[in-house]
């Protein structure tokens, strides 16, 4: 496939001294965020077998640093976290202004945990348990957005 015509190619730019610097050329890159380490496994063997640049973190330490520095393409974050909040951390990241254009999707068996994640900010839900099928649409769906 023609890398512009493939919706996951993706080009990452950086503004360095009034110039666009290619910073890498390759598939989308998706930080998971959750605590469980069965998800994170699980949902990173996933994406890789797409071909997607993974990265995770477990604990939400220096979150938004870590995310300005990765600056992904796609958060994938789960709504309880342990000691933090996914919804509070959502709606931290989308009224930072460097941030906010980053997609998230948030996951969750909670009741009523969607009308809860989209209210604070994600542009994707995605309730657990999910299937693969279901896992790559709403991935698919988060990175057009």
């Amino acid at each position: 496939m023609i890398p512009e015509k493939d919706p996951y190619f993706l080009l990452n730019f950086r503004l360095t001294n009034e110039k666009y610097t290619i910073m890498s050329v390759g598939r989308a890159k998706i930080l998971i965020i959750d605590d469980n380490e069965d998800i994170v496994t699980m949902t990173k063997i996933m994406l890789e077998m797409k071909d997607y640049n993974v990265s995770i973190k477990t604990n939400t330490t220096h979150i938004e640093d870590f995310i300005k520095e990765l600056f992904p393409d796609l958060i994938i974050m789960d709504m309880l976290l342990s000691g933090a909040d996914g919804r509070e951390i959502c709606k931290s990241l989308k009224n930072n202004p460097d941030l906010a254009q980053i997609p998230i999707l948030m996951i969750s068996a909670h009741p009523d945990a969607k009308q809860d994640c989209v209210a604070a900010g994600a542009d994707c839900f995605l309730e657990k348990p999910f299937d693969m099928q279901e896992f790559y649409q709403a991935v698919e769906k988060s990175l057009s957005l």
